[in-house]
């Protein structure tokens, strides 16, 4: 699945998690690839998890990013501040 395969309410998603990764990778350093690749948000996009098990199920989510990255991620996918805002 490709970003162009997301339907628009998807693709929302994506555009916000794209916007977190960036000012996550910023703070910390690291290009954005670091903290996840595309692809791995496209997934979340599509089928975006309610819970921090759901998300450990997604390609590119290990145990390491899925302890520093979860919460924010699922706060951002509830609607909520990613907290990685100054």
């Amino acid at each position: 699945m490709t970003v162009d395969d997301l339907t628009p309410e998807a693709a929302a998603v994506f555009e916000r998690l794209r916007a977190w990764r960036t000012a996550s990778a910023k703070e910390q350093g690291v290009p954005p690839y670091v903290i996840f690749h595309d692809a791995t948000l496209v997934q979340i996009a599509a089928s975006p998890p309610s819970t921090l098990a759901g998300l450990s199920m997604v390609n590119g989510v290990g145990e390491t990013k899925l302890a520093r990255y979860g919460e924010q991620i699922l706060n951002l996918l509830a609607g909520g501040d990613s907290g990685s805002e100054p």
